[in-house]
């Protein structure tokens, strides 16, 4: 069974991130730029940007994609 990747709204990230950690410095502007200098996985549907949810947990973990890559 494929997994299906979590798309949100920077505001629903931005909700979510804040469920996990209430004082968190995360904004939804901070969102926003990672995703104008794409820096995590998203696309544009109007208006709206849709983001990669686990890829930005990734980001905000340090997390690498691949071993041999620097962050």
């Amino acid at each position: 069974m494929e997994k299906i990747t979590r798309m949100k709204t920077v505001e629903q990230c931005f909700a979510e991130i804040k469920k996990l950690d209430e004082n968190t410095a995360i904004t939804s502007w901070f969102i926003r730029c990672l995703c104008k200098e794409n820096k995590v996985k998203h696309f544009m549907t109007g208006t709206k940007i849709l983001v990669n949810y686990d890829d930005l947990l990734k980001y905000l973990n340090f997390e690498k994609e691949n071993e041999n890559e620097q962050v």
